[in-house]
């Protein structure tokens, strides 16, 4: 015969498990919830507009940058100073073009002036092989420094991270061009004054008796 101690025991140990699973799942739903969707693989420029072909950036100072693919699909620079590019460097910053990563999808209700779009800092030209071309005008950083915020095509309103702006933006001041070997700078060589050695003549004087 169980004990009447033993059966409180047992309802005990019930409750608890009963009390466990509870708040497991509970936390678990909570958990969920908190979660924000992720928008770390959705990108302002997708493979579907195909291979870019010309890529031309401007700022409001009227500094330009412009490299862009010629018949054999080197690419070359044309603004501010025509000549091949390092190839390595101009497919890097293609590629950072389809990076453009979006970090927050902004409806139209944004004060543009406040957003800096209504006279954008910069102005981000692509044009693909495929005839597809898309305009990104560049306006302030956000209050987070999470990203800058942009329009895109005119139409749409974005934040895009920071970081993939900027890796366009610095073509501006410093476009992909081979690196070269700066010459090491001249020395003179300094002229040594040549010493003449004075040489002291002695003459023997013959005293007077």
């Amino acid at each position: 015969m169980i004990k009447r101690t033993t059966w409180i025991l047992l309802f005990i140990l019930a409750l608890a498990l009963i009390a466990y699973f509870a708040i497991k799942a509970r936390s678990s739903a909570i958990s969920s919830q908190a979660t924000p969707t992720s928008l770390a693989d959705i990108f302002l420029v997708t493979q579907a507009d195909g291979t870019l072909q010309v890529l031309h950036i401007a700022d409001k100072q009227n500094r330009l940058f412009q490299m862009q693919r010629d018949s054999s699909g080197t690419w070359i620079v044309t603004e501010p100073i025509p000549g091949t590019a390092d190839q390595s460097l101009a497919e890097a910053a293609g590629t950072q073009v389809g990076a453009l990563r979006i970090v927050t999808t902004l409806d139209s209700s944004l004060n543009l002036g406040d957003a800096g779009l209504d006279t954008p800092a910069y102005t981000i030209d692509l044009t693909f092989a495929s005839g597809i071309k898309h305009i990104i005008q560049v306006g302030s950083l956000t209050p987070t420094t999470s990203g800058y915020y942009v329009r895109y095509d005119a139409r749409n309103l974005y934040v895009v991270s920071q970081s993939g702006i900027d890796a366009l933006l610095n073509l501006l001041t410093a476009p992909p061009f081979p690196a070269t070997e700066t010459p090491l700078p001249t020395i003179e060589g300094t002229a040594t004054p040549t010493l003449e050695a004075a040489t002291s003549t002695i003459e023997a004087v013959t005293p007077t008796p």
